[in-house]
């Protein structure tokens, strides 16, 4: 007998009770203290493995049973990665209290947006009111930055920044080669045609130290990750060698082959920034052109602190130079909302429009005196989450200066790890500084820290006795051709102190206890 969609009043009260009482558990400062270990055992994974369904039911459970099942059975086998402050796998922000309110109300309303509709629903309203509050935070001038859209992630928007890229730089060498502006259209000739058609011989991306998910977008585009150029610095390769950059522009100049420059803002294992835009732009005008995209996936959340941010004033400068570049890529999972989100700007609307035009009667918006554009026609996706909403709800909430001070307990928190790090014999912080100092060394420090034990053989075994520990997770990475541990502070939860199940003297406690026995 098949069991029915609508719930009694019973079964759902149940229902939300549950609800209730995991998120008193996860989200009350009094009831929430640390779980430990962070990771589930291998016993609670086995269990949960062995309660899955193999497959598709004839009759259901029903809304009770399928409740216990999720909560009891499968719930003890995931990890907290978003609900321990200690988990420094990745740079993933927790969920404020307002995202996940905003986050649970999203499917409920379950909102289409891909067309606008100003008449029907606030939600395309709400969503481009969003990206203009994200401007805000990240002192964007909304004048400069017109084209705006959610993404699933900086993946994604990598994607596009590249694809906007490609657009841009074909359209110029057609325009060139006698098409008018308005035929001159990769997204309707295609690469093939419009590189034939104007003579270009193929697009090269050139980085500093990029993140994996450049060359999947460079695959996925067209361009090809093999056209994925790493010319960072020797010494500092997440900082370009301009000498390199120079060649590389001229070469491509000489080849007929168009460049995309990716610029890094915050690198996966040292959260380090390119520090020159202006530089690059000023030798990207000198041999034609070139597009510079910027990878900000947490990076951009520096640009939440100004000069007049004294004791942050260093940090603000290291992404001053944004306004160098034609487009950016965000994560909106790192600090803002769960996954998946991400965030794209780029200098017009025009060119998200040419892009990702999507023409059919039925999705065809209604005449309207707002310039807000069916996202439809500006975004990757049609169907999609309406992502706008926790990230709406937390900004409401907390505001600028609510962020500010994340951002701050952020840095602080991954400084002082870092400093345990400097000040133990049996660690070394990386990437090395030759003849720097305990306060230089920690004053780079964004909100990642990278790591490994100066014995060979023990540094092979550093991370799993770190994890071991349940206390704190950190992640492994490569550095210099070796392991190395990667610590990446991201949770809204983190304390800049010492004391408290949420401070910074558990990670102390912890590297004491495994430095001990290195």
């Amino acid at each position: 007998m098949a069991v029915s969609f609508a719930p009694s009043s019973y079964e759902f009260r149940s229902v939300t009770a549950q609800l209730e009482k995991i998120l008193l558990e996860t989200y009350l400062p009094s009831t929430n203290s640390c779980r430990e270990p962070i990771l589930p055992g291998s016993r609670e994974l086995e269990t949960a493995s062995s309660r899955l369904l193999t497959s598709l039911p004839h009759d259901g459970v029903g809304l009770i049973a399928v409740t216990h099942h999720l909560i009891k059975h499968l719930i003890p086998a995931f990890n907290d990665s978003s609900l321990s402050p200690h988990y420094y796998g990745f740079v993933s922000g927790g969920v404020t209290p307002a995202a996940l309110l905003g986050d649970m109300l999203a499917p409920i309303l379950d909102q289409n947006i891909q067309v606008h509709l100003p008449e029907e629903t606030l939600a395309t309203t709400l969503e481009a009111r969003a990206l203009e509050m994200l401007l805000d935070l990240f002192r964007m001038a909304r004048d400069k930055w017109k084209g705006r859209c959610f993404t699933t992630g900086a993946t994604a928007s990598n994607i596009l920044g590249l694809a906007c890229a490609r657009e841009s730089l074909l359209r110029e060498k057609l325009v060139l080669a006698g098409y008018s502006f308005g035929e001159a259209s990769i997204a309707e000739m295609g690469v093939l045609e419009a590189c034939l058609q104007s003579r270009v011989m193929g697009m090269q991306v050139l980085a500093a130290l990029p993140h994996s998910s450049v060359a999947k977008a460079a695959a996925i585009i067209g361009i090809g990750r093999a056209q994925v150029k790493d010319i960072g610095l020797t010494e500092a390769p997440w900082e370009f060698d301009m000498y390199r950059l120079e060649d590389a522009l001229d070469d491509g100049t000489k080849r007929g082959i168009v460049s995309i420059i990716v610029a890094g803002y915050g690198e996966v294992n040292t959260g380090r920034f390119v520090s020159n835009l202006r530089d690059i732009r000023a030798l990207v005008s000198r041999y034609g052109s070139a597009w510079i995209h910027v990878d900000a996936a947490f990076g951009i959340f520096a640009r939440v602190f100004s000069k007049e941010n004294k004791d942050m004033a260093t940090v603000a400068s290291w992404a001053e130079q944004i306004d160098y570049a034609d487009s950016v890529a965000g994560d909106g999972h790192k600090l803002l909302n769960p996954y998946d989100s991400g965030f794209f700007f780029v200098r017009t609307s025009e060119i998200l429009h040419q892009n990702f035009l999507n023409s059919a009667p039925y999705l065809a918006a209604p005449p309207s005196t707002s310039n807000i554009p069916s996202p439809l026609n500006t975004h990757l996706e049609n169907s999609r989450r309406f992502r706008a909403l926790p990230v709406y709800a937390t900004l409401a909430a907390y505001g600028a200066s609510g962020y500010k001070s994340l951002i701050r307990r952020l840095i602080m928190h991954a400084r002082e790890i870092a400093r345990i790090v400097y000040r133990h014999p049996a660690y070394e912080l990386l990437p090395v500084e030759e003849g720097g100092t305990e306060e230089s060394a920690v004053n780079n420090i964004f909100m990642v820290v990278l790591f490994r034990a100066k014995d060979e053989w023990q540094n092979q075994l550093l991370r799993e006795r770190i994890n071991d520990t349940g206390k704190m997770y950190v992640s492994a990475t490569v550095w210099d051709g070796m392991p190395a541990v990667r610590c990446a502070v991201g949770n809204w939860r983190v304390a800049a102190e010492k004391k408290g199940s949420e401070g910074w003297g558990v990670v102390e406690e912890v590297l004491q206890m495994v430095g001990g026995m290195l």
